[in-house]
């Protein structure tokens, strides 16, 4: 029997396991699996925050105690509908001590 992987490493290097890639909200495709999306939490309703990242806004499905107009990042799966896209999010990490400027700078030229 193969011996299971246990270390955090070898669970990211294992190329089967897709990484969670940043996108702006305006770049996101329906064929983007795992992705990182951060802005402004401009909604928050039972269980569900819309992030606005000046591009576009997109609901998340996540449980948070922060607070509306906090600068975030959400990492997630995300779910296609007709009618645009939502996000089932993992891991949601607070950005507010960051210059949000010079975050969108850097995200752009990574791009």
């Amino acid at each position: 029997m193969p011996e299971m992987q246990t270390s955090m490493e070898a669970v990211r290097l294992n190329p089967l396991i897709p990484a969670y890639k940043e996108k702006f909200i305006k770049d996101i495709k329906k064929e983007d699996i795992k992705l990182a999306v951060s802005g402004i939490i401009v909604s928050k309703d039972n269980g569900k925050i819309v992030i606005d990242d000046t591009t576009g806004n997109i609901p998340v499905e996540i449980e948070t105690e922060l607070e509306m107009n906090k600068f975030v990042r959400v990492f997630g799966v995300l779910i296609p509908y007709d009618d645009g896209f939502e996000v089932q999010g993992h891991i949601i990490q607070d950005l507010s001590e960051l210059d949000i400027e010079k975050y969108m700078k850097v995200k752009a030229l990574l791009q």
